[in-house]
């Protein structure tokens, strides 16, 4: 059940890779940010809460484990890259002042696909990491 809900938080964060390319103009983006701040705000409690349940669920040895810690920073990582990236990209182009801001959506695109592409790799190192537990 916790698993569930956590998995349910890291798909609801990944969610604005696949919904970023959609948005044509600035208005859109407005109304696109206002709602993604709520579900990532809900998204960045579920994943706190079920890190936490996953204290009383699991052994803490278990999660004292050097490949669960790394896969652990890794997420973490991937996540500031979303925060850090698309994040204030897409408040660029809410804040701007054109109509269709075309270039800034253009940029935020390109930073979309980068982080998505490096995103992939790094949830490829965690499924590797919890596949073959390497340390």
């Amino acid at each position: 059940m916790v698993l569930t809900f956590h998995l349910l938080g890291v798909a609801a964060k990944l969610a604005v890779l696949f919904l970023i390319p959609r948005l044509k103009n600035v208005e859109q983006t407005r109304r696109f940010l206002v709602t993604y701040r709520k579900l990532d705000i809900t998204a960045d409690v579920v994943l706190w809460g079920t890190g936490l349940a996953f204290f009383f669920v699991t052994s803490f040895q278990y999660l004292m484990q050097m490949w669960l810690l790394v896969s652990m920073l890794l997420y973490m990582f991937v996540f500031y890259m979303l925060k850090r990236f698309l994040m204030q990209g897409l408040r660029e182009v809410a804040n701007s002042r054109k109509v269709h801001a075309e270039k800034e959506l253009k940029t935020l695109r390109f930073q979309n696909l980068c982080v998505g592409i490096f995103s992939i790799f790094l949830m490829g190192c965690i499924a590797f990491m919890m596949m073959n537990k390497p340390f």
